[in-house]
């Protein structure tokens, strides 16, 4: 079985007219990225550095934009993270979605290509 059919939610590319803006905030640290993949489940970012202390199912607070839409907070934990060169990749989780925000990011989406695995 492929990873995408492992997935509860697919994964997208964000649109290259409306990029995902991540600012994540964790313990000792803020870091404004951009999201690599989404899904109304989660998304990936890849930093240019470490995140001391924040290991598997360590929790992180976001601020979300959706291309042009209205920011929102979210909540995440980091499911898996790994090495690509000196890029470090961190797959989030969202923990406690608002329904809305879940609504929003599924819009935000459906304009989206799907990320092959």
């Amino acid at each position: 079985m492929s990873k995408a059919e492992l997935r509860r939610h697919p994964r997208f590319k964000p649109q290259p007219t409306a990029p995902v803006r991540v600012d994540v905030m964790g313990n000792g640290f803020l870091e404004v990225v951009h999201a690599r993949d989404v899904s109304v489940s989660g998304l990936s970012i890849f930093v240019a550095h470490d995140f001391d202390g924040c290991d598997i199912d360590t929790e992180v607070d976001l601020i979300l934009t959706f291309g042009k839409s209205r920011p929102f907070k979210a909540r995440a934990k980091i499911r898996h993270r790994s090495r690509d060169g000196s890029k470090h990749f961190f797959g989030l989780q969202f923990v406690d979605l608002a329904e809305e925000h879940r609504a929003a990011i599924a819009r935000y989406v459906s304009g989206c290509t799907k990320v092959l695995d």
